[in-house]
């Protein structure tokens, strides 16, 4: 029996046509999907800046948390911030809001900072990993005993991708930021506010100590 290879080539261009149509048909529809980010990996301009979203109240930086008294300022309203460097450092700054739907009076907040080093994926994927130690939250709840108490967060995060659009923001033109959560749903959209970017140090704040301070 002659080889595949041969038969193929053997084969008229129009048939040849025909049978890669085939092929193609039964291919499964999610196969793309599954291996390639969401968004479009020609974005218009890169990651780096800061990055937030509607008035931009909530920005990384100092002036939403500082490591040093370990310390958080409430922005005027809730909302998301995000900084990327071009050589692989992230910051972090979300003010967000729930509520109980047994007790409507009973509003939690929740602030959240943290920061470390980031991937790009080939496929358009980002990988957030934090510098273990330096996260840090803080959650305000009306209706309960203790509230207010700042303590350590570490959450990796994988944005299953990302683009970058160009549009007009407050009458001028600027560049917005849609990331994608691991499970695909979109974030709000982020408009750049600064570039370069306005973040703490991106280095390690804190050391880790495994085990009792004063253990052999």
């Amino acid at each position: 029996m002659a080889p595949l290879s041969r038969l193929v080539g053997a084969l008229p261009a129009s048939l040849l046509a025909l049978v890669v149509v085939a092929i193609s048909t039964v291919l499964p529809a999610g196969v793309h999907a599954q291996t390639f980010g969401i968004g479009d990996p020609n974005n218009v301009t890169s990651l780096s800046g800061t990055w937030c979203t509607g008035a931009c109240h909530v920005v990384t930086g100092l002036q939403f948390y500082n490591p040093i008294s370990e310390t958080f300022t409430y922005p005027l309203s809730a909302g998301q911030s995000y900084s990327f460097t071009d050589d692989g450092f992230w910051e972090q700054a979300l003010y967000l809001y729930s509520t109980n739907p047994s007790q409507p009076n009973c509003v939690s907040a929740q602030l959240i900072w943290q920061h470390g080093t980031y991937t790009l994926n080939s496929n358009n994927t980002l990988t957030l990993n934090p510098f273990k130690g330096d996260g840090r939250q803080q959650i305000s709840d009306y209706c309960a005993q203790v509230s207010n108490v700042v303590q350590s967060y570490t959450q990796k995060e994988d944005m299953n991708g990302f683009e970058i659009h160009l549009d007009t923001h407050y009458g001028q033109p600027a560049y917005y930021l849609k990331l994608y959560e691991f499970d695909g749903a979109p974030k709000p959209i982020m408009w750049q506010t600064y570039n370069p970017p306005q973040m703490l140090p991106t280095e390690q704040l804190h050391q880790v100590v495994i085990g009792e301070l004063n253990g052999a």
